[in-house]
């Protein structure tokens, strides 16, 4: 339980400073982030009071596909102000970066696995969820579907939120651009990809303890 502890802290951190790296590369936050994020620059609120309204409403979401109130829904309430909270203070610590473009691409790329394996992490150690990988999980578990395809859909429809509410106000399409796309299309193929590799190293590890049991 300890080490699940460690590792769960470890994922809730490695998400709340890939989102904001993913801000400062300017080449279009992740698709998971985008919607906080227009919230964020088009009402003028921290981005972490923003993810806090987000998350809140994915918890809601939750308990009406599921109909039903749980303990696990029921904690990711004051999870979500823990990473609002995360969020607003690596936002305090990350300083603005001025990379060519070549970097700040190859950095965004390397910012999706660490994102990947985050939500790998907080995932599999089967503690609270983040409002955003519950619900994703939730409708995995409704319709009987794999969490890896479903997080491919729902950050595609977070990002098709994200610049519909832009339009709803007469903005600039705040945080879209070719990152977006990239975290849409390929970040729940990398959680797949630990998923198949990660877990049947695991398994292995697992079968041959037992056998020397």
């Amino acid at each position: 339980m300890a080490k699940k502890f460690v590792l769960y802290i470890l994922g809730l951190n490695l998400i709340a400073a890939a989102v904001v790296l993913n801000i400062r590369y300017a080449m279009g936050v992740a698709a998971f982030s985008s919607v906080m994020y227009a919230i964020s620059e088009i009402y003028q609120i921290s981005l972490g009071a923003a993810s806090i309204i987000c998350y809140l409403i994915f918890v809601l979401i939750q308990c009406i596909l599921s109909k039903k109130i749980t303990l696990a829904y029921a904690l990711e309430i004051p999870l979500s102000f823990a990473f609002g909270f995360l969020t607003d203070l690596y936002d305090f610590l990350i300083p603005t970066l001025h990379f060519s473009l070549l970097f700040r691409g190859t950095f965004f790329i390397f910012t999706m696995f660490i994102t990947a394996m985050g939500v790998f992490l907080c995932v599999k150690t089967d503690l609270v969820l983040t409002p955003t990988d519950g619900i994703v999980k939730t409708i995995s578990e409704v319709f009987r579907i794999p969490f890896s395809t479903v997080k491919n859909v729902f950050d595609i429809s977070l990002v098709a939120s994200s610049a519909l509410l832009c339009l709803a106000n007469q903005t600039s399409f705040y945080g879209i651009g070719i990152g977006t796309v990239l975290s849409a299309v390929f970040l729940g193929r990398i959680i797949r990809m630990y998923e198949h590799h990660i877990q049947s190293h695991y398994s292995m590890y697992l079968h041959t303890h037992m056998l020397l049991w």
